[in-house]
C-alpha cells in the first residue's frame, strides 16, 4: 500500500510539474510551431524545384538566406517577450515576495490592486512601502483595511477601500509601476490550480494595461483623488 501511494505522490508531482512547465512555455511553443513548420515547408519546396545547393541561382540562396534570417529574428523577439511572464508554485511565498520586491524597488509611482497585501508582510517589503509612502509614490486600492494598509496610510500612501460587499476579492491582482509616467508597466498576477502566474504588460502593448489603469482611476475617482 505504502508503494502504491509512493508512487501516486510521484505521479501527482509529475504532472503537476508538467502543467506549470507547460502554463510557462505553452505559450511560445504554440507560436513557435507553426512558423518553423512554415520555414521547413519553404525550404523542403526550394529544395525539391530548386537543383541542388551548388548550382542554385544567386535569388534562390538570397531568398534562403533572407528567410532564414527573419526566422532567427522571430525567434529571438518571441524568446524575450516570453522572459515577461513568471510562473511559481501557489505555496513559494518567499519566491512570490522576491520578484514582487524587485518589481516594486525601482519603480518610482507604484498603484497596486491587491486582497489583503499578504506578499508584503515580511520587514523588507514593509521598509520598502513606508518609503515610497513617505515620498508620496504609493497608491493602494483593496476591499478593506489592514494592519499594514492602515500603517501605510498614516506615512503618507493613498489608500482606496472599494469594500468587500461592492466588489468580490479579485480573481486577478496588479501592481503598475511608473504610475502615470512614461515606462508604465503592469504586472498582473493569477491563480492557476497550485500555480500562481504573473505576466508583465507595457503601456500600449496590451490591453490589460489600459484596464488595470481604468479600474485604479476608477476606484480612485470615487475617493476623491485624481491625477
Amino acid at each position: 500500500m505504502c508503494g502504491v501511494s509512493g508512487e501516486c505522490l510521484t505521479s501527482t508531482g509529475n504532472c503537476e510539474m508538467l502543467r506549470r512547465w507547460w502554463l510557462a512555455w505553452g505559450s511560445l511553443i504554440k507560436k513557435l510551431l507553426p512558423s518553423t513548420g512554415s520555414v521547413a515547408s519553404i525550404t523542403a519546396l526550394l529544395m525539391y524545384f530548386l537543383p541542388p545547393p551548388a548550382m542554385l541561382p544567386w535569388w534562390g540562396v538570397a531568398t534562403l538566406v533572407v528567410a532564414v534570417i527573419f526566422f532567427i529574428i522571430f525567434v529571438i523577439l518571441e524568446f524575450a517577450d516570453h522572459k515577461r511572464r513568471h510562473v511559481f508554485k501557489r505555496n513559494d511565498k518567499m519566491a512570490i515576495e522576491k520578484y514582487m520586491h524587485n518589481w516594486i524597488e525601482y519603480g518610482g509611482r507604484v498603484a497596486i490592486w491587491t486582497r489583503d497585501m499578504s506578499w508584503a508582510d515580511n520587514e523588507r517589503t514593509t521598509k520598502l512601502l513606508i518609503d515610497k509612502a513617505q515620498h508620496g509614490e504609493l497608491i493602494l486600492c483593496l476591499p478593506l483595511s489592514t494592519q499594514l494598509t492602515e500603517k501605510l496610510e498614516s506615512r503618507g500612501a493613498e489608500v482606496c477601500y472599494y469594500g468587500a460587499e461592492s466588489f468580490d476579492s479579485p480573481a486577478s491582482r496588479f501592481t503598475i509601476i511608473y504610475f502615470d509616467r512614461d515606462g508604465s508597466s503592469v504586472a498582473v498576477g493569477r491563480t492557476v490550480g497550485d500555480t500562481h502566474v504573473i505576466d508583465e504588460f507595457s503601456a500600449g502593448d496590451h490591453p490589460a494595461y489600459h484596464i488595470a489603469k481604468d479600474l485604479v482611476a476608477l476606484v480612485r475617482s470615487n475617493h476623491g483623488h485624481r491625477g
